[in-house]
Parts: structure tokens; C-alpha cells; sequence
């Protein structure tokens, strides 16, 4: 059967219906723009695997919906499903609790500086996942303009030479809406501009976040969430303050190009 080949305005790829070389690894799924392209580009090239996704229990409701619209209208048809990692047995922190609950419980907050987060609720899980299933190959979705990032791990998009901006290409190109920026609602590498976004889609995750880190001040000190800033020395409840009384303390971008063209910083999957 002769090849058909796609452009995005970057490398081109074909689709194929022959044997791919990245058959059986599993696909790190992270539900934003990078990993969402990377699943369409594969499996238009023909690759069969698995899609998994490590769920910290704490996305943000777009997210959640994003991918139950992906799976339907276009995996599924294609033979696909998105497999959840959700609790027990592969996150095993304090029973398999959420990550917001666990940060509740024990008097945390989520520290850039550590990422703790991101072990425990993300690369811990999937690990496991894939060595009981045997499958220790994984496909990370760092586009090409990233290419610093994750160097030695299997990077589809970056052998493609596939940016951020063909990403998007290739999920609109498939008459996909494309999904928000992927990452918890409570992650510390948020700027101003995503906490209010929060806060004005959802006041009432806002509202936990704030509590939570209210929680966690009483035990560990400052209790800020940390920031891109560490200057930034604003609790939540201060920025919610400032949103208030519309004081311009956030960050002076696009809200829109945030979601649309800024990969989450945690080193997984895509995020």
C-alpha cells in the first residue's frame, strides 16, 4: 500500500501500515498538547501499544474531560483506550489516595524545588505499571523546541523534529479541539496568570488550595506553595485578594497562549 504522507508545517511523517519500530512500548500519557499529538502521529504511522496515564486524582476538570473526548471521538475508532492509573496497587502513598488528599492529611504542599509530587503520583506508578506488564520502554512527549529536556529517553516528536506549534497542528488537523496545558491544579510551578484562571473557573479548588496551604502552614513554616518566582513570597489567599480587588500582580501574558504553547515543567510524559 503506498504511504500517505502528513505535514504540519514541520518534518513531514507517512502513514504506514507496516510494523513500527516503537511497537509495544507504552505510550506516557499526560492528557495535554505534546502527549496528544505524539498519540495521533504514532498510531497514524501505524504503532500498536499502550496509552497509560498516571492520575494524580488532583487535574485540573478540563483535563478529565479532554480525555474522555480524545478516547471517544478518535481513539476508540481506531481501536485505543487511554489506561488510568488511579490508587491502588500502583499509587501507594497513604492507601492510594489522591494527591490533594494527601497533602490535606499530612500537612503538605507540592515543592517545585523537590518534586516529590511528580514521583509519587507520576513516574512511581507508571514504573510499576510497566514492569508488571513488561513493557520498560516508554514514549515521552517533549516536542522538539524542548529537546534539552529528557535527553536519552525515547522522544518521538523530537526525532520528528516536531515543535510545540506542530503539535497543536496535528491535533487540529484530525478536527480535535486542542487540550488546555496539562498539570495539577494545585502545581507550584503555576504562575500568577494559571492561579487565577483557577480561581475564576473553579473557586471551589481554589478554595481547597488555599485551605491546604493554610494546612500546611501550620506545620512547616511559611506555607506558600512555591513559585517560578522564589521571590514570590504570596500566599494564596493574598493572591485570591489581589484577584479580588483586580490588583496587577500576575503575570502580563496571554492566558490563552499559556495553555495553548507552555508544556508543564514536571519531567514526565509531557507533561
Amino acid at each position: 500500500m503506498t504511504n500517505q504522507v502528513i505535514s504540519y508545517g514541520c518534518k513531514t511523517y507517512a502513514k504506514r501500515r507496516n510494523m513500527h519500530k516503537l511497537d509495544g512500548a507504552v505510550l506516557s500519557y499526560g492528557a495535554g498538547v505534546n502527549s496528544s499529538a505524539m498519540a495521533i502521529m504514532l498510531i497514524n504511522q501505524g504503532w500498536k501499544g499502550q496509552i497509560v496515564f498516571s492520575d494524580t486524582g488532583t487535574e485540573h476538570p478540563e483535563t478529565y474531560c479532554w480525555m474522555d473526548y480524545f478516547e471517544k471521538e478518535w481513539l476508540r475508532p481506531r481501536g485505543f483506550e487511554i489506561i488510568r492509573l488511579k490508587g491502588l496497587p500502583y499509587h501507594r502513598v497513604k492507601g492510594g489516595i489522591s494527591l490533594i488528599e494527601y497533602c490535606e492529611l499530612a500537612h503538605k504542599i507540592p515543592m517545585a524545588a523537590i518534586r516529590w509530587c511528580t514521583t509519587e503520583w507520576k513516574v512511581d506508578p507508571l514504573r510499576r505499571w510497566c514492569v508488571e506488564n513488561n513493557t520498560p520502554e516508554q514514549l515521552i512527549g517533549i516536542a522538539a523546541d524542548e529537546s534539552h529536556r529528557m535527553i536519552g529517553k525515547n522522544r518521538p516528536l523530537v526525532d520528528a523534529g516536531i515543535t510545540r506549534e506542530g503539535c497543536i497542528k496535528i491535533i487540529e488537523s484530525e478536527g480535535l479541539s486542542v487540550p488546555r496545558k496539562s498539570g495539577c491544579y494545585i502545581c507550584p510551578f503555576q504562575r500568577d496568570s494559571g492561579w487565577k484562571q483557577l480561581w475564576q473557573d473553579h473557586p471551589d479548588l481554589f478554595e481547597r488550595a488555599a485551605k491546604m496551604e493554610e494546612n500546611a502552614g501550620k506545620g512547616l513554616g511559611d506555607g506558600y506553595i512555591a513559585h517560578l518566582d522564589p521571590g514570590d513570597s504570596k500566599t494564596l489567599r493574598q493572591k485570591q485578594y489581589a484577584f479580588e480587588h483586580q490588583i496587577p500582580m500576575f503575570d502580563q501574558v496571554d492566558y490563552d497562549d499559556l495553555l495553548r504553547f507552555r508544556p508543564c515543567i514536571c519531567e514526565i510524559g509531557e507533561p
